[in-house]
C-alpha cells in the first residue's frame, strides 16, 4: 500500500482527476486505504499477508459511489514480461481487496492502471493496454495510456473517463447521435472498446505461443494489431 500523503505525482494527479470527475456528477467519493493494504480482512498473522514481492509497487484505493476501485501503475517499458508480472501482483491485489467487499461489491471491484508518460501513441503500449483490459480475472480493468505532452493530459484524461463508469453518454445536445452511428457500433462485434474479436482470437493464440520469446509475442500483437484493418 501507498500512504495517500506519499503517492508518486503521477498517481495523485490519477487520484485527483477521478476525484474531480466524480464530484462533477455529485458522486460520493472516499479513500479505501484497507483496499490496497497488504493484510487480508480479518487477518493479522504473517500467513494472512502478502509479500511486497506479490503486490505492485505502489497502490492506492477510493471509493466512487458503488464502485471500488484499486488504483496502480503499468511498467516504464512496454515488454510482456513486465506488463504480465504487474499484471500478476496487481490481481494480488484486488484479490485482498476483495476480501473487504461484500459478494455484490466485489462485481463491481475495479482496477485502473496508469501508463507511464507518452504511452498514449506507442503501438507496443496499445497492443499491451488492451491485453491487460480483456483479462477480466478479479477485476475489470482499465488503463490510461499518458500522452507525451502534459498538456495534452486534460483531453486524453476525458477519453480514458468515456470507457469508464463515469462516462454519461446519455447525456448530449439534441441531434448529437445519429443512426448510422449507432448501427455501426452494434455491429462491430468487438469484445472490448476498439478490439474485434478476430484480433482479441489471434492474439489469445500468439500470447499462449510457448516457443515465442516476451519480445517476439509483444512484436507478432503489434503486427496483428496494425492488421486488423486489412481485409
Amino acid at each position: 500500500m501507498t500512504d495517500k500523503s506519499t503517492l508518486s505525482p503521477g498517481m495523485a494527479d490519477f487520484t485527483d482527476r477521478l476525484r474531480k470527475a466524480a464530484q462533477a456528477l455529485d458522486l460520493k467519493v472516499e479513500d479505501r486505504a484497507e483496499l490496497a493494504s497488504s493484510t487480508f480482512n480479518g487477518g493479522s498473522a504473517r500467513s494472512t499477508s502478502l509479500s511486497p514481492t506479490d503486490l505492485p509497487a505502489e497502490s492506492h484505493a477510493i471509493r466512487i459511489d458503488r464502485f471500488n476501485i484499486v488504483l496502480s501503475v503499468l511498467p516504464d517499458v512496454p515488454t510482456m514480461e513486465a506488463v504480465l508480472e504487474t499484471l500478476r501482483r496487481c490481481r494480488n491485489q484486488c484479490v485482498v481487496a476483495r476480501s473487504f467487499l461484500g459478494s455484490n461489491e466485489t462485481l463491481d471491484l475495479q482496477l485502473m492502471l496508469l501508463g507511464p508518460r507518452s504511452s498514449e501513441r506507442q503501438e507496443a503500449w496499445r497492443a499491451l493496454a488492451l491485453m491487460v483490459e480483456r483479462d477480466d480475472r478479479v477485476a475489470r480493468k482499465l488503463a490510461w495510456l499518458r500522452p507525451e505532452d502534459a498538456q495534452r493530459d486534460e483531453e486524453s484524461f476525458a477519453d480514458f473517463l468515456k470507457r469508464t463508469f463515469l462516462a454519461r453518454p446519455w447525456v448530449h445536445a439534441e441531434g448529437q447521435f445519429e443512426d448510422a452511428a449507432l448501427d455501426e457500433l452494434s455491429g462491430t462485434g468487438a469484445t472490448a472498446p476498439g478490439l474485434p474479436r478476430t484480433i482479441a482470437d489471434e492474439w489469445e493464440r500468439i500470447a499462449l505461443d510457448e516457443k515465442k520469446s516476451p519480445d517476439d509475442i509483444v512484436a507478432a500483437l503489434i503486427k496483428a494489431w496494425e492488421r486488423r484493418g486489412q481485409a
